[in-house]
């Protein structure tokens, strides 16, 4: 008879885990409640409307019959039961030994360094986020400023080159032109001391 009492209180307990899930029944559900409504009329209720809803829906009745399957296929411990055995398993373990090794080498430096991290210094952290907050905002402003900077500098470079380039230009026109007057002067000074000789020359012949 004890065994049949555990067995119902069993049922009832994994029953209660389904409906009430991870709620505090007996705080949001308390026992002494007037004018409550019994529980076996609200899962008639609920029934009716159920089976209201897939009256003519084939697939959907179909899916609810199925439900106990699915949550046999869904769950992790059935479906590694299918696909790995116990050597398999262990086998998985042993090939990953070196990377639990390490995580468990990190795990003991993080323990050691316990105290380092819950230090006065570090707990303080938080009351200088607003100040932090500020010290960026500062530092962004000062990366806008920055970029603007660079831009116009760069802006002003290329009008200096593009001034300079013109000018070197120029130059090289007025170089030529100036030595195309040179040139000229030039001809035009040997012509005239050729023109003053002619008749110097012509004087002295008669004489």
């Amino acid at each position: 008879m004890a065994t049949s009492v555990d067995t119902l209180e069993q049922r009832i307990a994994a029953l209660e885990n389904l409906v009430y899930g991870d709620v505090e029944k007996d705080a949001d559900y308390p026992k002494n409640v007037k004018n409550k409504t019994p529980c076996l009329e609200s899962l008639l209720e609920i029934q009716r409307k159920m089976e209201s809803a897939l009256a003519g829906k084939k697939r959907a009745a179909l899916l609810f019959e199925k439900l106990p399957d699915l949550k046999k296929f869904i769950d992790h411990a059935y479906t590694d039961g299918l696909t790995l055995s116990d050597d398999a398993r262990q086998e998985a373990v042993l090939s990953e030994s070196d990377f639990l090794r390490e995580q468990s080498t990190l795990l003991q430096k993080l323990s050691e360094n316990e105290k380092n991290i819950q230090s006065e210094h570090i707990s303080a952290v938080p009351k200088f986020t607003e100040k932090l907050q500020t010290l960026s905002q500062v530092q962004l402003e000062q990366q806008d400023t920055v970029s603007y900077l660079n831009e116009e500098s760069r802006r002003i470079l290329n009008s200096y080159n593009n001034i300079v380039s013109l000018l070197s230009k120029q130059f090289v026109v007025w170089d030529e032109t100036l030595t195309k007057l040179e040139i000229q002067a030039s001809q035009r000074k040997s012509k005239l001391i050729f023109q003053c000789q002619s008749p110097l020359e012509s004087h002295a012949a008669t004489l």
